[in-house]
């Protein structure tokens, strides 16, 4: 995450709500959230939880994740994590050349839950990608939705889940 403070790895939504409801004027979801590996349909609140339970996220995981210091040792989890900030949205999963990292562009008003954005990907500039951001406030498990990914010659919609965690460690 080149040149992002992290502020905290506490994965709550940071918001500071304002107008009428429905359509509200809101901060973007700050925080770094767990990566859930279902693609084939959303997790469930549990689904969250039982991994959760069994990765074990912190401060200092997710930050040896951010820098590129795996862990090795015992078979666990996938592990893997999504950090937002005002103006970046970096993933520790991304390939070279892919379209799920950058400069990201919170659009205030937010509807039914969705927060949305538009990202421009570090390594493919000149391309823009548009996308809603669904951040239920009741739920476990929310969902990055990338439009008009391009993938060989056409575009395509590409989700990805991810969960919220608690993290009492320090502020970085």
């Amino acid at each position: 995450m080149r040149g992002m403070r992290i502020l905290t790895t506490t994965a709550a939504l940071i918001v500071a709500a304002e107008g009428a409801a429905g359509d509200d004027k809101v901060g973007p979801p700050v925080g770094v959230y767990l990566w859930h590996p279902i693609a084939s349909r959303a997790p469930t609140d549990d689904d969250c939880r039982a991994l959760v339970a069994e990765v074990k996220p912190s401060s200092a995981k997710t930050e040896d994740w951010l820098w590129g210091r795996v862990p090795e040792g015992a078979p666990r989890a996938v592990e893997f994590y999504l950090f937002l900030s005002e103006t970046r949205m970096e993933t520790t999963f991304a390939a070279e050349g892919d379209y799920d990292y950058g400069s990201v562009v919170w659009d205030r008003t937010t509807a039914g839950g969705a927060s949305p954005f538009e990202l421009t990907p570090d390594d493919n500039p000149d391309v823009t990608i548009k996308g809603p951001l669904s951040v239920p406030s009741d739920r476990e498990v929310f969902a990055v939705t990338l439009e008009n990914v391009p993938l060989d010659g056409k575009t395509v919609a590409r989700t990805t889940y991810f969960c919220r965690f608690e993290d009492q460690g320090t502020e970085t």
